[in-house]
C-alpha cells in the first residue's frame, strides 16, 4: 500500500490538518495524528516540509529513497524526521510530499518530493535543526488511530 499525504492529498474539510504547532519555549513542535501508523509518518513528514518553507512553492523535480530502522516506534519516528533534516540539509533540497510505501513499528521505506532549494523562488520559515526526545510521545489509541508530540531545536 502506498500512502501518499500533500495539501490536496487528503479529504480532511474545513482546512483540518491532520497536525497542529505545539508552542515551547525556544523551540517549537507538532502534534500529529493518523488513522494508522503510515499516516502518522506522512503527516509528521507534511507538518515538517511546512514548518521549514511554503510547500506551494516547492515543485516536485526530485525524489529521495528513504529506509529506516529502529528499535521501537519512538525511535523510528525521531530517526524518519531527522532523516528528513538531514537530507534537507546536505542534498539542499525543499520538501513538498512523503510517500510511506512500507511502514512497521521498527522498520519504514519512503519516498519525498521535492526540488533543489532556491532562495529566489522559495519561501523560508525557520531552520530546524535536529528532533528531540524532550516530551516525545508516540502512541497507538484504542481505536488503532495513532498520536504523536514531537519538538524540534531550532
Amino acid at each position: 500500500m502506498m500512502l501518499q499525504v500533500g495539501r490536496n492529498a487528503g479529504d480532511e474539510g474545513d482546512d483540518m490538518k491532520p497536525y497542529e504547532y505545539l508552542e515551547h519555549t525556544a523551540d517549537m513542535g507538532l502534534v500529529v495524528r493518523g488513522g494508522s501508523l503510515s499516516e502518522l509518518l506522512a503527516h509528521a513528514a507534511q507538518g515538517l516540509f511546512e514548518t521549514i518553507a511554503v510547500v506551494e512553492t516547492v515543485d516536485e523535480t526530485v525524489s529521495v529513497e528513504i529506509h529506516l530502522t529502529a528499535e521501537s516506534v519512538e525511535e523510528l519516528f525521531v530517526g524518519w524526521l531527522d532523516e528528513l533534516i538531514f537530507r534537507h540539509e546536505t542534498e539542499e533540497v525543499f520538501f513538498k510530499r512523503a510517500e510511506i510505501q512500507q511502514c512497521s513499528e521498527t522498520e519504514m521505506s519512503a519516498t519525498v518530493y521535492g526540488e533543489p532549494v532556491n532562495f529566489d523562488k522559495h519561501a523560508v520559515y525557520t531552520e530546524i535543526k535536529s528532533v528531540t526526545y524532550h516530551q516525545l510521545q508516540v502512541v497507538q489509541k484504542q481505536d488503532g488511530s495513532w498520536f504523536a508530540q514531537v519538538i524540534f531545536d531550532l
